[in-house]
């Protein structure tokens, strides 16, 4: 392959820029002179025109190339930091719901505080709750240390949520109401007013209808849809007049030997974080 000359190309560029000196000289003496330029001016200005023209074109692409570079570039940073304000805003927003969550959660806790003043009880946080048990059980941060036993009710959003099943030092299992299995050892509760007390025990719960299930029921006990359903302290298991729900309807079962009723929990089970162990009434303890 034949190698290129450099200093030809030198010499051909120096005498392209002399003879556009000198043409631009010339140029102006007729442009001063308001004479026209001769034929062979214009010859030489329209080729040194179209060399200008050649010449510069390179010069142009990658003057235009980089302009598209810089730019880019320019865009990819602003997209940069577009993204990590996006996901700073995201992060800030998620970190916002929990902790409105979290002041729901403590706001009923407290509500509900201040509806057990006639209770002794131990407030506790839910440590532990499986995923693929939701709905059964959950592990609580407090044990037979700070008094707790076996059997004790457990409230909380408003409601009863459960009993205890297992105590350990400092942590505590806890069988919820809306598990669909069995309850080991069933709730007796109150429906109706004080006056007219309907008892009944709590035996099951209807994940379709949301509802505790509540049997063993007279069956010429009266009772209307909305009445409160409460604990009743009968067995000696569980402290009287704690809230469980509202009755929202009832039918007879299978074998239509028994009526079923129907309550709404008062509680939310969806996200239970902050407990009440139940340990007796304060006119017990006297």
């Amino acid at each position: 392959m034949k190698k290129i000359n450099i200093s030809k190309i030198i010499i051909i560029a120096l005498i392209m820029m002399i003879t556009a000196c000198i043409s631009i000289i010339i140029s102006t003496r007729h442009f001063k002179d308001n004479q026209k330029p001769s034929e062979m001016t214009m010859v030489v200005n329209d080729t040194v025109g179209g060399l200008d023209g050649i010449i510069a074109a390179p010069f142009n692409f990658f003057e235009n190339k980089a302009a598209e570079v810089s730019n880019l570039l320019s865009t990819y940073q602003q997209n940069a930091k577009l993204s990590k304000k996006v996901t700073t805003l995201t992060d800030n927003a998620a970190e916002l719901d929990s902790l409105k969550a979290e002041n729901k959660a403590l706001k009923a806790a407290l509500d509900l505080q201040n509806t057990l003043t006639s209770y002794e009880k131990v407030a506790s946080n839910v440590v532990v709750r499986n995923p693929n048990a939701w709905g059964d059980t959950m592990t609580i941060d407090k044990g037979s240390a700070d008094g707790l036993k076996d059997d004790m009710i457990i409230m909380s959003n408003g409601g009863v949520v459960g009993r205890i099943t297992q105590v350990n030092t400092t942590t505590s299992k806890v069988a919820l109401l809306t598990s669909d299995k069995v309850l080991e050892n069933k709730i007796p509760v109150r429906l109706g007013s004080a006056e007219t007390p309907v008892y009944g025990l709590i035996t099951g719960y209807d994940a379709q209808q949301n509802a505790f299930i509540i049997t063993q029921i007279s069956a010429d006990s009266q009772f209307a849809k909305g009445d409160q359903v409460v604990t009743s302290g009968l067995g000696g298991n569980s402290p009287a007049d704690l809230l469980v729900g509202s009755i929202i309807g009832e039918k007879k079962n299978q074998k239509g030997m028994d009526r079923e009723v129907y309550v709404k929990p008062a509680s939310q089970f969806d996200n239970i974080r902050f407990v009440f162990a139940i340990k007796r009434s304060l006119s017990e303890a006297k």
